[in-house]
Parts: structure tokens; sequence; C-alpha cells
């Protein structure tokens, strides 16, 4: 997912070959004409263009794989040129996850902020987290590289609360947005809520991937979404009584 503040939207996935950027020579490849005139594109062109090279090797190797040479192959720059945007290998990860939740947490938000009724709201939130999933499934295979890698016994496990902080933060800020705008207070705090959200997305995106036509997803996203509905409309309904 995600965790999370300008929408950096990414841009559509790079299609340069797929080869194992482990396998690319060491040495520097020499520098085309064009290559010497991107070198001259602002600091934040050249951080976009990386992260896409960052996103291919984490999809093609994985987190072990994303290191700043592999990133400076696969974008066909200099070494220099990475630690130059990002300084050090980790605020390069860090940097990959934003841009992601960043790209997916907006759209997700403005589709829930559009109903008035909470299970409206969740179902349509839910929704178009998942229709991004199924257009452009690469994005969220990286998040799910990213996370697997850092799962493992002697991954980084700081990363990945990274990744989930920014998530929360999103999501958390998207429900007050709401909330506040019906007068509604869940008794829940909402970072708890956000992240029963969060888990929710999660599993159904997963089910997503393995669910051709989206039947048993679908099933299972009414089922769930009722229910967290029930929970969170019973708090609100309460709190809002209170106040007559």
């Amino acid at each position: 997912m995600l965790t999370p503040r300008v929408l950096a939207d990414l841009a559509a996935w790079p299609t340069s070959s797929s080869r194992s950027v482990l396998h690319a020579p060491r040495t520097l490849p020499v520098m085309t004409d064009e290559q010497q005139t991107r070198g001259y594109r602002s600091r934040q062109h050249r951080r976009a263009e990386l992260l896409d090279a960052a996103a291919l090797v984490v999809r093609d190797d994985g987190l072990r794989g994303l290191t700043t040479r592999a990133v400076a192959a696969r974008a066909g720059v200099a070494h220099g040129v990475v630690h130059y945007a990002f300084g050090a290998r980790r605020n390069l990860v860090v940097a990959l996850l934003e841009r992601q939740a960043r790209a997916v947490l907006p759209p997700v938000l403005a589709a829930a902020d559009e109903h008035d009724d909470l299970a409206a709201a969740l179902e349509a939130g839910i929704s178009a987290y998942l229709d991004l999933v199924r257009r452009e499934p690469e994005r969220f295979r990286v998040l799910e590289a990213l996370s697997a890698t850092a799962l493992a016994p002697d991954g980084d496990g700081d990363l990945l609360d990274a990744e989930r902080r920014l998530w929360r933060d999103g999501v958390v800020a998207g429900i007050e947005r709401w909330t506040a705008r019906h007068g509604a207070a869940p008794s829940e705090p909402v970072p708890v809520v956000a992240e029963a959200v969060i888990t929710l997305v999660d599993g159904l995106a997963r089910a997503a991937w393995s669910d051709p036509d989206g039947t048993a997803t679908a099933r299972s996203r009414a089922l769930l979404v009722r229910g967290l509905t029930t929970a969170v409309t019973a708090v609100v309904t309460t709190a809002v009584t209170s106040e007559h």
C-alpha cells in the first residue's frame, strides 16, 4: 500500500527491457547526445526518471536488487547522478514509496468524498482502488515486492513501517475530512479506523490479482464493506444523536 503534500502522479510505466539489471555491464555506458541533453533537465524531472527506473528494478529483482548502481544502469545515467538526486539508497526507497502513495490516494479519496452515505463512500473508495489495481498491476506489484522483502527475516522492517504510515496518514486525512463534513466522530480513534480500512483494502487487492473476472472479489467486497459500515455507522449514529 502506500501510507501519506503535492500530488506527483506516476507516469506511464517505461517499456525498457525487462532484462535483469543485475546482469548489466558494470562499466558505465557511453553517454549519447540524448542522454547528455537529459542531463540538463531539472532535478525534479531527473528524480521522476530515476524513480521509474527504481520501480522496474524492484519489479524485476526485488528490494534487494534495488541498489543505486542498478538504478543508474536501468536509467542509463552515471552512478553519481543517483546519489546527487537522492543521497543514500534508503532515501531512494522511501521516495519510491511516497510517490506510489501520493499517486494512488488522491483519486481513491476523491471517489469516497463524492458520497454523503458512509456505505457508498467506502464502496466508492475501495472500488476506485481495486480498479487501479486491475488497470495498473505493475504499480502494485512494486509495492508487493517492497513489502515481501521487508518482511523477510533479514528484511528492513522500518521501510515497511514507513510505507504503512504513508497510507495510514492519507486515509486518516480522508476519514477526518469526511466525518467533519457530516459532524460525525467515531468512538475508536480515527487511526484505528484507518488501519481497518487499509487492512480490508489490502486483502481485497490481493484477492483481485487471482480473480480474473472479479466476481469473487465483488462478493467479498460487498460483505466486508457492509460489516465495516455497520460497525462505524452505529458509532456515527450514536454520536450524531447525542448532539440533539
